[in-house]
């Protein structure tokens, strides 16, 4: 089946449909709190994008600019060092709403926020990902960097690297 997805600029109006999401996708110890969203969506907007299919959000991705080339526990915190004017874009989640996972929706969010980069003149963008999804992001262009210093979950996690042109 074939979907029209649209991919926007998520808003604060959208907080709690998009909270909900990422609580559906992530364990709770690895889920962004309600706080973190709203923090994100009031200080780097830019950065944090919606999926909606038939005006209802069905996934969203979001990160920030910053000088650190890979993310570190403390970078999930406010203030913990997103930089509009760093050379490199951490991406912090990439979520769909479970009743809509394949159908290539997190492509096109994925798709849509390294074209943004790309227009902001980002080269680097990291993630990262636990061990069974490294295969998904190398899939779509990532390279594996090895062990993550982030242990955000008590989780081991992979730091995911992409060198835009």
């Amino acid at each position: 089946m074939s979907y029209v997805i649209n991919i926007k600029q998520a808003e604060l109006s959208d907080l709690e449909r998009l909270h909900g999401i990422e609580c559906l996708a992530f364990p709770p110890e690895k889920a962004a709190s309600k706080e973190a969203f709203e923090y994100r969506l009031k200080n780097f907007p830019k950065w944090f994008f919606k999926a909606e299919l038939g005006g209802e959000i069905v996934g969203l991705i979001d990160g920030s600019r910053s000088v650190s080339p890979y993310i570190t526990d403390d970078l999930y915190e406010q203030d913990g060092g997103f930089d509009e004017n760093g050379e490199n874009l951490l991406i912090y989640g990439l979520a769909v709403h479970p009743h809509y996972t394949h159908n290539r929706i997190a492509h096109k969010l994925m798709e849509h926020m390294l074209s943004a980069a790309r227009t902001a003149g980002v080269r680097h963008v990291s993630l990262t990902c636990r061990k069974s999804l490294t295969g998904f992001y190398e899939g779509m262009g990532y390279t594996n960097h090895g062990l993550s210093a982030s242990v955000k979950g008590n989780d081991v996690s992979y730091d995911m690297e992409v060198y835009l042109k």
